[in-house]
């Protein structure tokens, strides 16, 4: 008779490369994404402006695992606000695309297009205000509103004022290199 390992049902004399892994635990439930929309629209309504382009990760960002270390077949599931918050940017014509860094494109596409979100992405632009904002839990509502209230910030100072703040700053830096040298 052959020993079996607790709990999992397979064969203990068998290599445990090939018995089989257990399912992930069951997605979390989403929020409800009308919901979560209507919050995100409130909320975008409160800036002055909104980005032409919202770039998104993938992986532990619209969902909470690592594609590449999934097969194609899984199930898989958006974080839960994730959905609403990607409705409220299209809704206000906000472009969106993903940058990623899978190596397998395939599962990412594969779940993309079992999530029913594929058709959101694929902007392109050749000028881009960058602002980042790190997300560690997945895209919330309140990641949202610190992206927003970045981007609205650095697009507030004016072209001109930019320019001359550089150069203010190039100056200082180069006086002070300067003033380093003749020291030395």
């Amino acid at each position: 008779m052959a020993a079996t390992t607790a709990g999992d049902g397979g064969d203990a004399s068998e290599p445990w490369w090939r018995r089989k892994r257990p399912r992930r635990p069951p997605p979390p439930p989403e929020a409800d994404a009308e919901a979560v929309k209507a919050e995100a629209l409130e909320l975008m309504a409160a800036f002055p402006v909104l980005p032409r382009l919202v770039v998104f990760d993938l992986d532990y960002t619209l969902w909470p695992f690592q594609c590449d270390r999934l097969p194609k077949d899984e199930i898989p599931y958006l974080y839960p606000q994730a959905r609403g918050i990607l409705n409220a940017l299209r809704d206000k014509g906000v472009e969106m695309a993903i940058a990623s860094r899978a190596s397998r494109r395939g599962v990412a596409k594969t779940f993309l297009e079992k999530l029913g979100i594929q058709f959101i992405f694929g902007a392109q632009t050749n000028k881009l205000g960058v602002c980042c904002v790190r997300v560690e839990k997945g895209v919330t509502l309140e990641k949202l509103r610190m992206g927003l209230g970045n981007y609205a910030k650095s697009v507030a100072i004016p072209k001109a004022e930019q320019t001359q703040m550089g150069l203010k700053s190039f100056f200082k830096t180069s006086a002070a290199s300067k003033t380093e040298e003749t020291e030395s």
